[in-house]
């Protein structure tokens, strides 16, 4: 399979728990696997399946009472790639999702979680 293929099968996990409302699960699901690759579709891709996911999650705080922090790592970055995805829909608005990730993420990993997702080329 190649790497568009085997996240599409992700994007399809993830569509059929949003379309059970599901948010969490799927959210579970996109991040399970982080994709590494150098393909700009595939980042792409990956990047808005996740944040389609995150934006749909009610309460961040519960979510990651069990993320590890690698996954709050991958969260973060998703998070500042989130904001840049949705900045310009509702004048912005959409972004205050990504903002209370942001605070929540903070809040569990402190500020070093941060620097780990500037850092990281991978997203």
């Amino acid at each position: 399979m190649t790497e568009m293929e085997d996240l599409q099968s992700v994007i399809d996990a993830c569509s059929v728990k949003i379309s059970g409302g599901d948010y969490t699960g799927a959210l579970r699901e996109a991040i399970e696997k982080p994709i590494s690759t150098k393909d700009q579709k595939v980042k792409e891709a990956a990047a808005k399946n996740i944040c389609a996911c995150m934006s749909g999650v009610g309460n961040p705080a519960k979510f990651l009472v069990d993320a590890s922090d690698d996954e709050c790592d991958t969260l973060m970055k998703y998070c500042y790639k989130g904001m840049d995805i949705y900045r310009n829909i509702n004048k912005g608005k959409a972004c205050a999702k990504f903002l209370k990730w942001h605070e929540e993420l903070v809040k569990k990993c402190g500020h070093g979680v941060i620097m780990r997702a500037m850092v990281d080329k991978k997203c």
